[in-house]
């Protein structure tokens, strides 16, 4: 059973990997890198902090959390845990792997950090503002991450959607704190995020983001990661 799933992933994997065109990989280059989504982040500092430094540093610190746990959850438990290939570091399988820029990432892919912090944040900040659109919004970047990840071949859909998943429940165990704490410390205050219309903000920063990198894509450097 083990070996016919670990096939499947495998063929899944392919399926997503195996077209490709110079745009695209430009496109899926960005996206899979960090830098690109600095503006979101900043975007989330800002509306935490619009509300006074206290209730801001404990949002920051409790994001902040989120993200060491799924970073600790993927490289420093799973990854050395588990010791799986990524698609393209693995002896037998990488020759059928397309790669972006000679981009081959790390030696063990399972679980994939960025499907964790994707959700952790994803999820962290879906409960906190409790906005119907923003969470569409954040998931389909949460999505658009993962997906990148599969595309350049360095997960297969198994890490990702196992590291989704650790990130889910990070996000969720970390917003829960959150909750408690914020509890203590503001007393009968309540959460001052959920339903904040200034979430809007973060909206139009990320569909911005998107536009930009659409459009941007074909003139940066493959280099720039």
């Amino acid at each position: 059973m083990l070996q016919t799933l670990i096939e499947w992933d495998k063929e899944l994997l392919l399926f997503f990997n195996g077209y490709h065109s110079l745009y695209a990989d430009q496109v899926m280059w960005v996206v899979t890198g960090k830098i690109i989504w600095i503006p979101l982040i900043l975007s989330f500092v800002y509306l935490f902090f619009k509300r006074g430094w206290r209730e801001g540093l404990l949002a920051v610190i409790m994001v902040a959390v989120a993200v060491v746990l799924c970073d600790q959850i993927s490289s420093g438990i799973c990854k050395p845990l588990f010791e799986r290939w990524r698609p393209t570091q693995d002896p037998e399988f990488s020759q059928y792997v397309n790669v972006v820029n000679g981009y081959r990432g790390g030696r063990y892919g399972f679980i994939s950090g960025h499907a964790a912090n994707a959700f952790g944040i994803a999820l962290f900040s879906i409960m906190l503002f409790r906005n119907r659109f923003f969470s569409f919004s954040v998931i389909v970047w949460a999505l658009l991450s993962c997906y990148s990840r599969m595309y350049l071949g360095v997960h297969y859909p198994g890490d990702i959607l196992f590291g989704a998943i650790a990130g889910a429940l990070s996000g969720y165990i970390c917003y829960v704190i959150y909750e408690k704490l914020h509890a203590k410390i503001f007393k009968d205050i309540p959460i001052p995020y959920k339903g904040d219309k200034n979430v809007k903000i973060s909206m139009y920063v990320l569909y911005i983001t998107y536009i930009a990198i659409l459009i941007l894509a074909p003139l940066i450097n493959f280099k720039i990661k």
